[in-house]
């Protein structure tokens, strides 16, 4: 009579091997398509400078922002805050692309060369700092972002 056999030790091997590799990629698969999917948006930004343009004796600041999206196509700005005073941000606030953004500011008074503190706030609540110096001069861009 032949003697019933069981599985060698190779033939357990190589089944383990398989179930490892097929848990190995599928735990990859999900890892990539979630942490991509639950990427924080963000912005940074890379320099900023408030123009100050002086007509007659009115006085127009003009905030520049060089501003660089982070972790999504693009984010929607809240707000932005400078010198004391928080400007609700309603037209022109999406970012989709790195590059000079201008914001005109009211009720504000700054002198040539003071050095101010601000923050861009984001609609998913991530904050960016920033650090603009007022110099004189008139700046023109395209990408306004309407603020108030």
């Amino acid at each position: 009579m032949p003697k019933a056999k069981g599985m060698t030790s190779l033939e357990v091997a190589i089944i383990v091997a398989i179930v490892l590799v097929i848990a190995i990629a599928v735990g990859w698969y999900l890892y990539t398509t979630f942490s991509s999917a639950s990427q924080q948006s963000g912005i940074t930004v890379t320099e900023a400078t408030i123009y100050a343009s002086t007509s007659g004796s009115t006085t127009t600041y003009t905030l520049v922002m060089r501003l660089t999206p982070q972790g999504a196509a693009q984010v929607a700005i809240d707000r932005i805050e400078i010198a004391g005073k928080q400007m609700k941000c309603t037209s022109g606030n999406i970012i989709q692309s790195p590059g000079e953004y201008y914001v005109t500011l009211s009720g504000i008074t700054l002198s040539v060369g003071q050095v101010l503190s601000g923050r861009v706030v984001l609609q998913s609540g991530a904050v960016a700092p920033f650090t603009a110096t007022v110099v004189a001069g008139t700046y023109t861009g395209s990408n306004q972002i309407v603020c108030s």
